[in-house]
């Protein structure tokens, strides 16, 4: 497929770095223009993983009561653990999104055919070492921060000294976020390199760390200011929900109206996720296109190589 070199430059997402606000509004661009290759899948992952949540907490914590305030208050460990769950949930459905979304942007630099079936064609055959990020990500990450909490667990289960548990607790708790939140900022690149690189699932967390190298703080900025957007974004599209639960079902609903109240609760979430998931997405997408354009000077690069079959059109971002 021949393409104009004009189109290089010219769409809506530039073919070139990016400041933060670019990034933010190539990340609404993406969600705009191509929907059905987007929130298609990211509404399928959402659904299933928040149904699971919700189910979750409802046996774990005690369906109904979920509601009154006197519970909460006592129930404020599994209400933590489940926030935790749900958590964990949400960063391996952005991270596996964020490895499903790389060809849709890197299609759309060339004007290249956007849909489910291109986008799957390109990401099928990485799908085992993006599942293995993923997991490295969301699961292996917070078990390393954890266990900067093993000696509050040790002296804790073995009975000793109150106060030195509570020492240990105080000064573990802020040493593991700190770890986890570090690994994952170094790694998060490696989601779109599996994909767009070709790379084993060791080889894309590698190239992440170099990417990511001279420019954590950065990185770590633009994250931290999408999970900030992304959590009053999802606040306000829950609350078409949460006001048809509160206005058809009151604040303490019971029997089959508790139900019915958690499940308009819970098509709220997905609702949310649907948008929110994707944006984080596309926003760890187009972090390691800029950084690959700014240490690497892809976008050069890529602007003498456009010219290639649509089914090797991976074959534009891997490394040699």
């Amino acid at each position: 497929m021949r393409v104009d070199r004009a189109e290089l430059l010219g769409g809506e997402i530039p073919l070139r770095p990016l400041s933060v606000a670019e990034t933010l509004d190539a990340a609404l661009v993406v969600l705009r223009r191509f929907p059905r290759a987007v929130l298609g899948p990211a509404a399928a992952m959402v659904a299933v993983l928040q149904i699971l949540v919700t189910v979750t907490g409802y046996f774990f914590i005690g369906g109904t009561d979920e509601y009154t305030p006197g519970f909460l208050l006592r129930s404020v460990g599994e209400q933590a653990t489940l926030a935790a769950f749900g958590a964990l949930a949400s960063a391996l459905v952005v991270l596996v999104l964020a490895g499903l979304l790389a060809p849709v942007i890197a299609r759309s630099f060339f004007g290249r055919r956007v849909d489910f079936r291109a986008v799957w064609g390109d990401s099928r055959p990485r799908l085992k070492g993006l599942a293995a990020v993923a997991a490295a990500l969301g699961l292996g990450v917070p078990l390393l921060g954890m266990l900067a909490l093993a000696p509050f667990v040790a002296v804790a289960g073995a009975g000793g000294p109150r106060g030195t548990a509570v020492l240990l607790g105080l000064l573990g708790l802020p040493l593991g976020l700190v770890l986890g939140v570090w690994l994952y900022t170094r790694y998060v690149l490696a989601a779109p390199a599996v994909v767009l690189e070709r790379r084993g699932a060791r080889a894309a967390l590698a190239a992440s760390a170099r990417l990511v190298g001279g420019q954590w703080w950065k990185t770590f900025g633009v994250l931290l200011l999408t999970t900030v957007l992304t959590t009053f974004m999802g606040l306000i599209l829950q609350v078409p929900f949460l006001v048809g639960g509160l206005l058809f079902f009151g604040t303490d609903p019971q029997g089959w109206q508790a139900v019915a109240a958690t499940a308009v609760e819970t098509l709220g979430k997905i609702a949310s996720g649907t948008v929110t998931a994707p944006f984080e997405a596309a926003v760890i997408v187009l972090l390691y296109l800029d950084r690959r354009h700014r240490r690497e000077g892809l976008d050069l690069e890529l602007q003498q190589r456009a010219e290639v079959p649509d089914e090797d059109f991976t074959a534009l971002w891997a490394r040699p």
